[in-house]
């Protein structure tokens, strides 16, 4: 039993680090467009409700992660 929330907790983890890279990068890419003058200046806040969004999503995760609960779920098996 023990293993099991070993190994979810390394999946929540996992989950974290995927959603930090989803959201982390096209985030840098457009702040990194809006300087270099390509991207229209409102495309900063789009990039900045992606990188809120991936903040919370990965402290939820990471949070799931440190309780050892699987991120598919809500509670522990």
């Amino acid at each position: 039993m023990a293993f099991r929330n070993i190994f979810d907790g390394a999946a929540s983890f996992g989950a974290a680090l995927v959603t930090c890279t989803v959201c982390g990068l096209p985030t840098w890419f457009t702040v990194t467009a809006v300087r270099a003058e390509i991207a229209p200046i409102w495309a900063y806040a789009a990039a900045a409700a992606l990188g809120i969004i991936g903040i919370i999503l990965t402290f939820a995760f990471l949070r799931k992660g440190l309780a050892g609960v699987a991120p598919t779920r809500q509670r522990r098996r």
